[in-house]
């Protein structure tokens, strides 16, 4: 958590406000995020991630923490060829008056591993900021990945599940 809150920092001082609210360059950026996770697959992370994201980004999903571009691209192909179809669809996106962009969002996925055929939808939210190409400087995600991810694995998924009911 700290690495987050010193990464914040650094680019809340160096990146005051990557653009106007409200200006072009903020829809495009917003709309950039957006296409990049609206179906998420191997060949779309390989076109689409010098476009969203900058070469210094650092990354959190809470699976994983990343730094660099070229980190970001190899965990992200790697994790969309783990899935038979991902889908994250924006609900919402608010801005605060330092350039902080809190973007609400759903995600279905299909694993090839666990529960195949089966979709498993999630809700989550992402914390990003932008450079001034509009590029995400900073993503860090916040959702529950035992729902999302870790009770569809077999055996640790029961555990997960029966923790939960007792808690």
């Amino acid at each position: 958590m700290m690495e987050y809150l010193d990464v914040l920092d650094r680019c809340r001082t160096e990146l005051p406000l990557a653009f106007d609210r409200g200006s072009p360059s903020e829809a495009e950026a917003l709309a950039r995020f957006a296409r990049f996770f609206s179906d998420f697959s191997p060949d779309k992370v390989e076109r689409l991630v010098d476009q969203t994201y900058a070469p210094d980004v650092w990354f959190n999903d809470t699976l994983k923490t990343l730094q660099g571009r070229d980190a970001l691209r190899s965990y992200l192909k790697h994790s969309a060829q783990a899935v038979q179809s991902c889908r994250v669809e924006i609900l919402d996106t608010l801005c605060n008056d330092r350039g902080d962009y809190y973007v609400r969002w759903t995600m279905v996925i299909r694993f090839k591993r666990f529960k195949p055929g089966q979709d498993t939808q999630t809700i989550g939210m992402s914390h990003l900021r932008f450079d001034r190409n509009g590029l995400v400087r900073l993503h860090q995600d916040y959702w529950d990945s035992t729902a999302g991810l870790f009770e569809h694995i077999p055996l640790l998924g029961a555990a997960i599940r029966a923790i939960k009911r007792r808690v």
